[in-house]
């Protein structure tokens, strides 16, 4: 068996951010839409751009993949074509999906005053992310030309520059941190978060503290389960053992959570409607909560799932645009 240490070896997951500063032909802005956000759209426009761009069947007389599937678009060469690791990721060893590894936003685009300039946060979680830079940058383009719809006008944007930031692993950014008395985490849009009751069925959760020793939890499985998918892993470390480590390092987060109280929580649920998802083939909600909470008691050994948590967001369902967090420390935020 592979010697892998779901504590030590997750924080060697690197992580880059690039700023793309985006021109519109005209002012715009997105306008509150059933089942969607602004986070919903740019990641649709990403991967219809993704697919254009980088599906290496595009040129074919069949087209790209995800225009001759006629369901949820499917990577016909994943080991060759950059889509299958930035389009809704699957581990075929783990057996399960992943948030995608490029994490677009914009705060302008979620204001109510249009705009005619923006500029899109572009995270790239992940040594294939990174690697895939260009190609990113690309995709990134490509939605400039295809362009978002704002009441019914397409309103396309160029780029006029992009800012690529160092590329740090989790461990190096922990380094950086300063010490701290507390920590504030801002919910700036719907953090989904559900538990079995005793019915054992999966609802909505909210009530005025917050979970976030479950919430933590699931930041820490994820986060060993996607590096060891994303270091190409293969059958060395089979689905029976990545579940197996994934739970360690949710145990441990477990653990350190509860060494963390919540001084202080300004919570609120937020529904924003319903929408049809072509891979589940269900309806689904768009729900969670905003909101503030801050934490105060034994923070150094839970940062490493807080510093995930305000890199890559969190909660239930996070592929759709769910759980932008903010962490705050002394008037700096992450």
């Amino acid at each position: 068996m592979l010697n892998y240490d779901p504590l030590t070896h997750p924080l060697e997951l690197p992580v880059q951010k690039l700023l793309a500063y985006c021109v519109t032909d005209r002012p715009f802005f997105l306008p509150p839409r059933q089942g969607s956000t602004p986070g919903t759209t740019l990641s649709g426009l990403f991967g219809t751009a993704l697919w254009d761009v980088a599906c290496i069947y595009r040129d074919t007389p069949a087209g790209a993949c995800n225009k001759s599937q006629p369901k949820e678009p499917h990577c016909q060469e994943p080991a060759k074509c950059a889509v299958s690791w930035l389009y809704k990721p699957y581990s075929t060893v783990h057996r399960r999906n992943f948030a995608r590894p490029v994490l677009l936003r914009s705060v302008e685009l979620e204001g109510e005053e249009p705009v005619d300039v923006f500029t899109l946060e572009v995270t790239l979680w992940g040594r294939h992310a990174i690697a895939a830079q260009e190609v990113v940058i690309d995709t990134l383009k490509r939605m400039g030309k295809l362009g978002l719809i704002s009441e019914g006008t397409q309103v396309r944007f160029g780029i006029s520059k992009i800012d690529a930031g160092p590329c740090l692993t989790l461990a190096q950014q922990l380094e950086k941190l300063p010490s701290m008395q507390t920590i504030l985490l801002e919910f700036q849009t719907p953090f989904l978060h559900q538990e079995k009751t005793e019915e054992g069925k999966r609802q909505f959760y909210m009530r005025s503290s917050l979970p976030i020793v479950d919430m933590l939890g699931n930041v820490a499985y994820n986060l060993a389960a996607w590096d060891m998918e994303d270091r190409d892993l293969g059958e060395q470390l089979d689905g029976k053992m990545r579940h197996n480590l994934a739970r360690d390092a949710r145990d441990v987060a477990w653990e350190t959570a509860e060494g963390l109280f919540v001084l202080r929580a300004h919570l609120s649920p937020v529904k924003m409607g319903k929408r049809y998802s072509r891979g589940n083939k269900k309806i689904m909600s768009l729900q969670g909560f905003v909101g503030i909470a801050e934490l105060g008691g034994t923070l150094k050994p839970a940062l490493p799932w807080l510093l995930t948590l305000a890199l890559v967001g969190g909660g239930q369902k996070r592929a759709l645009g769910f759980g932008t967090v903010k962490m705050w420390l002394d008037a700096a935020s992450l």
